[in-house]
């Protein structure tokens, strides 16, 4: 390969590999935000208000249509978990902000910390230290031992 060649093929596969992690993080971006709001949809129209056997039965056979229509993922307990996601990370805004750096699993790591001061920390770390989620695991374990 020429050294002419050579540097275009540089220059074009930079390009491709921006290209590629812009797509990957505009598809977890929507991901976030599809499960953000399908938790929403299910605190707000069907949990609050409701008696709680109503909403469970509700979830039930809505969990059941949406595993026949799509798949595993939207079984009970992750729709359990999008409304969790929901009710923790309530400002949109801030979510918007988060989910172009972290992916799903991140979130699901996260919600469960009670103490929000303590999230707001382990969000920064994940961010700026670029943690993969098993190492966001291990940190939030070795911390609370």
């Amino acid at each position: 390969m020429s050294k002419l060649t050579s540097n275009y093929f540089a220059e074009i596969s930079n390009l491709i590999a921006q290209a590629k992690s812009n797509a990957e993080i505009a598809i977890n971006s929507e991901l976030v935000l599809l499960y953000w709001n399908v938790g929403k949809v299910i605190k707000e129209q069907i949990l609050e208000g409701n008696k709680p056997e109503y909403g469970k039965s509700v979830i039930s056979q809505l969990s059941s249509q949406l595993v026949n229509e799509y798949d595993r993922g939207y079984g009970q307990r992750n729709l359990a978990n999008m409304v969790k996601f929901y009710e923790v990370f309530s400002d949109a805004q801030i979510l918007h902000t988060l989910c172009a750096k972290l992916t799903w699993s991140h979130f699901r790591q996260l919600m469960y910390i009670e103490e929000q001061n303590k999230r707001k920390f382990y969000i920064e770390l994940a961010i700026n230290e670029r943690w993969s989620v098993r190492e966001l695991d291990g940190r939030i374990i070795l911390k609370q031992h």
